[in-house]
């Protein structure tokens, strides 16, 4: 089963300080590993280096929509920090990620949660992220830096919802696994909605979940993963969470995900 921590109900909500307390924790297992973006041996990436403001490590001009400048099996661990809400191919991103890691290695998403209680009812209402905000537009959701001629130059804003059954789906076409949901600060108006919702929502994924095991393709992998998507639909950090940092494990080559995906391999065949 997936980790799950619990929620902080107070301190920082501030992503910053979310990885920092993090990454603090992790210290000892970091080092003498390869870190792209954070941590240990750290090389950092972004489309717009000339806004990155530690002199002392060079950043490398990176587009997420494209191929990473980093050869196969090169970090550790990945850090995408605030980057998947804005990328149009959410899918090749999570192919990237699994291309440069290490077999085992792990990339930390984070990402406003899209998820939790107050987000679902704000795109209910407006189909938008917080019903006090517009829905995603051209105007209000697009930055670019002078120089910018392509359209993957533009900054685009939170216009591509990654909750966490989408980021769940996404990583398992690409070879990676989900391991663990970190702990953020709550989210006071997702635990306020909480009590009218929840017994709706485990019933509605109690139902959900019957009709798939009975009106499905048979498939011997269906269980555990439905199982997992209980989890992840129930669980209270993610319904009331304010943030999701989500650690993904890299457990396949994409290209033997597809095979097992599709039924042309075995899990215990690809991993030998």
């Amino acid at each position: 089963m997936i980790r799950i921590s619990r929620l902080y109900f107070s301190g920082s909500k501030d992503i910053k300080q979310l990885m920092s307390r993090l990454l603090r924790q992790r210290q000892a297992t970091l080092v003498g590993k390869q870190v792209l973006e954070l941590g240990a041996h750290v090389t950092a990436a972004d489309l717009y280096p000339e806004f990155f403001r530690y002199p002392a490590i060079e950043c490398i001009k990176a587009n997420l929509n494209g191929v990473l400048p980093f050869a196969e099996a090169s970090f550790d661990l990945v850090i995408c920090q605030e980057g998947i809400e804005h990328m149009p191919n959410q899918l090749h991103l999570f192919q990237e990620l699994n291309r440069v890691l290490r077999p085992g290695g792990r990339a930390i998403i984070t990402t406003p949660n899209y998820s939790n209680l107050r987000t679902r009812l704000s795109y209910l209402l407006l189909e938008s992220e917080a019903y006090t905000l517009m829905p995603p537009n051209e105007v209000d959701s697009v930055w670019a830096a002078e120089n910018a001629r392509h359209i993957d130059d533009v900054y685009l804003g939170h216009i591509f919802f990654a909750n966490l059954t989408r980021q769940r789906a996404l990583a398992a076409l690409s070879g990676l696994r989900l391991v663990e949901v970190h702990p953020t600060r709550v989210n006071y108006t997702s635990l306020l909605l909480l009590p009218l919702f929840y017994p709706w929502l485990r019933l509605a994924g109690w139902r959900a979940r019957q009709r798939g095991l009975k009106n499905g393709i048979p498939s011997a992998r269906r269980p555990e993963t439905y199982a997992e998507l209980a989890q992840l639909n129930q669980s209270l950090t993610v319904l009331a969470g304010g943030h999701l940092i989500v650690e993904y494990e890299k457990q396949l080559e994409t290209t033997d995900a597809v095979l097992l995906l599709t039924g042309k391999l075995t899990l215990q065949s690809a991993r030998t």
